[in-house]
């Protein structure tokens, strides 16, 4: 099992959403324009050049939407939409997966998918085995393959047992979530992109549309102003639909990107205080202390008095 994403190919769901999805994008707002905005415009465009108010509020809509620039905007916007609900059903299969191991820290009343303790205080390195191949066989699940938490859990196990170090199992499981993190931050980059994209298409249609502008500048200065207006319109258009079509999707990118790192946030919290402060190997023999030395008193030395001699008597002269 690893973290790298196994939905490879092009019939996978990732590969449908990233190859088809775009083709699929384009298609339908496609139909839309072609079905509904473009003959919308049309008739405003004809209905005000006879002075006739179509008394319709969608009809300046249409105007606005009419141009090609827009209609990219919106497919690529159409496949950002499919990115984010499938990065967003995948954070909440991943939130499941928390809750279904750890249900009191998620507010479920349900019994947990794994008994890290069964009754004991502490795990030991002869449980730490049994729980790793425990936690790889639920893991071959179809709701719990290639899921973060299994994967993280079944790691740090196996190398607490290995090893027998809990600094080595608290290296290897925070180095995984740091992993996961890193890639879900990584999958994030197509939809940056288009966040950007937008931006410039809408500059593009600006950029094409004072082009236009400038070569009817004749036509202005004959009295027809309205070639001039209609290309401004374009310019002015493109560049507020695409403004508006990235913030909203700039929006929903950071409502995710929350989602993700809060559910990191959560699994490094599990993980430390139901997983490795519980590691704790009772079978290993403890060193007792060394028993401590009584500190030797200082001894009294002893004067020995020794007795006066007699002084030598001198002999008379």
């Amino acid at each position: 099992m690893s973290l790298r994403n196994p939905e490879r190919g092009l019939f996978s769901v990732k590969g449908l959403i990233f190859s088809l999805g775009l083709i699929a994008s384009f298609i339908f707002v496609g139909a839309i324009y072609a079905i509904l905005i473009r003959p919308g415009a049309e008739r405003a465009d004809l209905a005000s050049s006879y002075g006739v108010d179509m008394g319709s509020s969608f009809a300046s809509v249409y105007v606005i939407l009419k141009d090609y620039e827009q209609q990219i905007c919106f497919s690529l916007f159409l496949w950002g939409i499919m990115i984010l609900i499938y990065k967003f059903i995948l954070l909440k299969q991943e939130a499941g997966t928390l809750g279904r191991f750890a249900p009191e820290g998620e507010g479920l009343s349900s019994e947990p998918e794994v008994d890290l303790l069964e009754g004991d205080r502490s795990i030991s390195r002869h449980r730490a085995k049994a729980l790793a191949s425990e936690i790889d066989d639920k893991s071959q699940q179809p709701d719990l393959k290639n899921k973060i938490l299994p994967y993280v859990m079944a790691r740090g196990l196996e190398r607490y047992h290995m090893t027998g170090s809990v600094p080595e199992a608290t290296e290897t499981i925070m180095g995984r979530l740091e992993v996961a993190s890193e890639q879900q931050e990584s999958e994030l980059s197509m939809l940056r992109y288009l966040v950007w994209a937008i931006p410039s298409i809408g500059f593009i249609g600006t950029v094409r549309g004072i082009g236009v502008a400038l070569q009817r500048a004749d036509e202005a200065i004959q009295g027809d102003i309205a070639g001039v207006t209609s290309a401004l319109g374009v310019a002015f258009n493109s560049t507020l639909v695409a403004l508006f079509i990235s913030i909203v999707l700039m929006l929903l990118i950071h409502i995710l990107q929350s989602g993700q790192e809060g559910l990191i946030l959560r699994l490094q919290t599990f993980c430390r205080e139901q997983l490795i402060d519980k590691l704790f190997d009772r079978d290993a023999p403890e060193e007792p202390n060394p028993p401590e030395e009584p500190i030797p008193k200082p001894k009294k030395s002893k004067v020995i008095s020794e007795p006066a001699q007699a002084p030598e008597s001198k002999p008379n002269p």
